[in-house]
């Protein structure tokens, strides 16, 4: 025995090597270091002479001590899972002897054994090796630091290997980080490249873009744009499918973000796309949503366009469940031309969207709003003010009237109601009108 240790002293890289495991489990390692050389990488300092070690250091690279045999996996990692149950037995675990318990691996492709070939062709570089090594959790790391340390021939070398999974790797938890540092490192002719592929099916764009991880690697593909031409076609497809990627909850991050990226020449069309199907977008719930981010994130330039085509058709918006807050959002900006335009397109309709579950919310923002005259809206209101006390929508709006009107005016509302309240006290709305405002009598 004493020899033996003597002679995987001497020899690490030869004598060592006693099963057939164990050459795998090298040539796994050599292929690392042939593949992707870094300055600071040894197989020396990585490694001692002790086998017990060597294989504690595999582990590092998802391998483990199996024999490739006549055996399944799964028998061999029972075997392993109980050798450990009896060992747990002898120092008294709490849960007793394991040792007829059943191991049921949690991953369902667990006891997919590979094949010899297939291990050997993912050590050598075939089979789609660095996709696989993309996409797990592990190596994907030691992946990204090749990139961001290796030279350009090494990122070529793992670009021509990617290029044709693209969409694979976009779409996968690890895959798409790898994807995101590989673009910083990238060219403008393998860009293009990844634009080829990436923009050659609007709607598997359109399948990216709504992805989790999807989005943040297009998302990554937009930095890395730099030519006229690049960013041109990017936006022709873009605009082709923007208003399915406005009503996405994940994917109009790539809209609102393509608005930051870009300068407002590169986005006008994109722009005018949104305007002119704004009621569309704002109506939806994941739209309305990224109208009010836009408006907010956009410069003036960007925005203004946006503000008048919704002011237009803010009437509409103001029935509608998303919609609405569209409108809402234009009071909390506390612009003077903009709230005196849109009090321009309101004034005659605060009766009727006083009626209206979601217009009724508008009207109640409008007379809290400084910067509209409540006093005109109250006498608006007031040519229908019977049925209003009693409406189930139109008794908050008066409620609101009352909180923010002064003396005399609160005074001409107090007079129409008491002139109503023999019939507000037969109706259910009235009655808590009348106790909300501590009038009942």
């Amino acid at each position: 025995m004493s020899n033996q240790n003597e002679r995987v002293a001497a020899a690490p890289f030869q004598e060592a090597v006693e099963s057939p495991a164990q050459r795998i489990l090298w040539e796994h390692l050599r292929t690392y270091d042939h593949s992707f050389p870094l300055s600071d990488y040894s197989p020396e300092t990585l490694f001692s002479s002790d086998l017990q070690t060597l294989e504690h250091e595999f582990r590092r690279f998802g391998v483990s001590e199996l024999d490739r045999g006549d055996q399944g996996m799964t028998d061999r990692v029972n075997w392993s899972f109980h050798e450990r149950s009896r060992s747990a037995s002898v120092m008294g675990s709490p849960y007793g002897n394991l040792e007829d318990v059943p191991y049921l691996p949690s991953n369902p492709f667990f006891d997919q054994t590979p094949s010899s070939d297939d291990a050997y062709g993912y050590m050598y570089g075939i089979r789609n090796t660095l996709l696989s090594r993309a996409k797990d959790g592990i190596e994907s790391h030691m992946l990204q630091y090749v990139i961001a340390k290796g030279l350009k021939e090494t990122i070529d070398k793992i670009f021509d290997n990617l290029i044709s999974h693209v969409c694979e790797l976009i779409l996968d938890y690890y895959g798409h980080k790898v994807f995101r540092k590989l673009m910083e490192k990238c060219t403008d002719e393998q860009i293009t490249r990844v634009l080829d592929i990436v923009l050659e099916e609007p709607f598997e764009f359109v399948r990216l873009c709504v992805h989790t991880h999807g989005t943040h690697a297009i998302q990554g593909l937009m930095r890395s744009l730099c030519s006229e031409e690049q960013i041109s076609r990017f936006m022709e497809t873009l605009c082709y499918v923007s208003l399915l990627l406005t009503k996405d909850v994940i994917a109009h991050r790539v809209i609102l973000f393509c608005f930051n990226q870009f300068s407002p020449s590169h986005t006008r069309y994109l722009l005018e796309v949104i305007v002119q199907n704004c009621y569309q977008v704002a109506i939806d719930q994941n739209g309305c949503c990224m109208l009010k981010k836009l408006i907010r994130q956009s410069s003036r330039e960007l925005r203004d366009p946006l503000i008048k085509e919704i002011i237009s058709i803010a009437v509409r918006l103001c029935g509608n469940c998303y919609g609405n807050y569209v409108v809402q959002y234009l009071l909390r900006l506390k612009d003077y031309e903009v709230t005196s335009a849109l009090s321009k397109h309101l004034d005659g309709n605060y009766v009727q969207l006083s009626y209206d579950k979601y217009g009724s919310h508008v009207v109640q923002k409008c007379l809290e709003s400084r910067e509209f005259s409540s006093r005109r809206i109250i006498a608006e209101l007031l040519s229908d003010i019977d049925l209003l006390l009693v409406d189930p929508y139109g008794d908050y709006v008066i409620q609101t009237a009352w909180i923010v009107s002064e003396d005399h005016v609160r005074h001409v509302l107090l007079f129409y109601i008491n002139r109503n309240v023999p019939f507000m006290r037969c109706n259910v709305y009235g009655r808590k009108l009348l106790q909300k405002l501590n009038i009942w009598t």
